[in-house]
């Protein structure tokens, strides 16, 4: 190429750069001088939306991604409406697409669909006993957004590599949320759900940027083992920044003072303390992350865990323990009552207000379900959950031949996960949140690569 030809530019050309690259500029001090700020501040929003949605629309698992960092972190804390419906109206939109051009519907799993059916068919034969219907609907379309975020999930996260990104994008999404939430309490921003403990402590029950303290260490902690997994399959330069993420969510989740969480948080170190730790060396790092963890961790928590068992048998005590056994003795009393058609899903709160002085909720999600559309559909709830969870089961134990050996140990740990946010469960209310139902989709990716993993070789064929 000679420096004369088309490395060079006319002077026609030079002028017509100069003035594109100082277009921007002149439109600004226009605006400014007719009074058209706000205008030109709306469509500066507008373009950098329309950049945004263009983005999503050609790249769906971008998309993904960041809703699902958005539900981590909890960022609908910050926005007056819920951004998180339109991404996933842009991601079904391009998934729509890419299926009408001949794409495949990788979400063909029986036991789910079934499982889905069958609870649907008992939901709406629930609100026949409904009081209020428009509750049951309410409480129906919450669900409806759960089976599509999950059917978003399998079909996107198509490869080994992209459920490790899944993963990634889960924990460092939990991270970020107690990161927003620290930062929230020293610019003097406190989430309606944060509370304190009384009893002469005076204690501020750290929530993060979520809904209430117990739902933010239930999110925490079903994020632990994915940073588990992050730590063992990273490289050495993330390391560092994955040990901090990790010791952040257990002093986090600790300083919640959820009492609901030492469950699944034992359970999770008992199964890679039994699994994982082959050496010395790292039975001593362990030892030493939970030990400089714990010690971080305020006093007082451990003083309200261990008093848990006193409050049970004085329940006067504790007004979180009274108010919650009083609302699980009435669900159940409920239940009893209907054992198999339910109140109407969605519908305890309007129904049992004749029987409860304060307006709360079961605090147990699977008698919610049970109370809502009786024992069959709890039946059938159990089996959505167990349909995504089984796949990880088989593929902690499955020595993986076509995909990478670490297949097992994402198969593990979202095990892991899966049965944390399921325990977690048992001590909130959350059916139809998204933290329940990303691990029923991962499970379900790992089921479709497990059928790949034992397809044959195009090529080699049995004899």
């Amino acid at each position: 190429m000679t420096s004369g030809s088309s490395a060079s530019i006319s002077r026609r050309e030079r002028t017509l750069l100069a003035a594109v690259s100082l277009a921007p500029f002149l439109v600004y001090l226009l605006a400014r001088v007719l009074g058209y700020t706000k205008l030109l501040n709306l469509a500066g929003a507008a373009g950098v939306a329309l950049a945004g949605a263009t983005a999503i629309f050609l790249r769906p698992r971008w998309g993904l991604w960041l809703l699902l960092f958005y539900v981590y972190a909890g960022l609908g804390f910050y926005f007056p409406m819920n951004p998180a419906g339109l991404v996933t109206l842009l991601v079904l939109a391009a998934v729509v697409l890419n299926l009408i051009r001949g794409d495949d519907n990788r979400l063909d799993d029986p036991w789910f669909w079934y499982a889905n059916a069958l609870f649907l068919l008992i939901s709406l034969g629930s609100m026949v006993f409904a009081r209020d219907p428009v509750l049951s609907f309410k409480e129906l379309s919450s669900y409806a957004k759960m089976v599509l975020v999950t059917y978003l999930v399998v079909q996107l996260v198509r490869t080994p590599d992209d459920l490790k990104r899944l993963m990634f994008v889960v924990f460092a999404g939990a991270v970020a949320g107690v990161l927003f939430g620290v930062m929230n309490l020293a610019f003097g921003i406190q989430p309606m759900g944060q509370n304190y403990i009384g009893g002469g402590a005076n204690l501020l029950r750290f929530a993060g940027t979520h809904e209430n303290p117990n739902r933010a260490a239930a999110i925490m902690c079903t994020a632990l083992p994915l940073g588990l997994f992050a730590l063992k399959y990273s490289s050495r330069v993330l390391r560092v920044a994955i040990v901090a993420g990790i010791i952040t969510l257990i002093v986090a989740m600790f300083a919640t003072f959820s009492r609901s969480v030492v469950i699944p948080f034992a359970i999770i170190i008992a199964a890679v303390v039994i699994r994982e730790l082959r050496s010395r060396r790292s039975y001593v790092a362990l030892v030493a992350l939970l030990a400089f963890a714990i010690v971080l961790t305020p006093r007082f928590y451990w003083e309200r865990v261990f008093g848990l068992r006193e409050a049970l048998t004085t329940t006067t005590l504790d007004w979180s323990v009274y108010t919650r056994l009083l609302a699980l003795r009435t669900a159940w009393e409920m239940f009893l009552d209907h054992p198999l058609t339910g109140i109407g899903i969605g519908n305890f709160l309007t129904a049992a207000a004749y029987q409860l002085f304060v307006r709360i909720v079961v605090h147990n999600s699977y008698l919610e379900i049970l109370v809502g559309t009786g024992v069959f559909g709890l039946l059938a709830f159990l089996l959505i959950l167990l349909s995504g969870v089984r796949h990880t089961l088989t593929g902690a134990r499955r020595r993986w031949k076509r995909h990478p050996e670490w297949m097992r140990s994402a198969s593990f740990y979202f095990m892991l996960s899966s049965l944390s946010i399921y325990l977690s469960a048992f001590f909130g209310t959350m059916p139809f949140r998204y933290p329940l139902w990303i691990p029923v989709a991962a499970g379900l990716v790992i089921g479709n690569l497990l059928r790949e993993d034992r397809a044959e070789p195009q090529g080699v064929h049995s004899h």
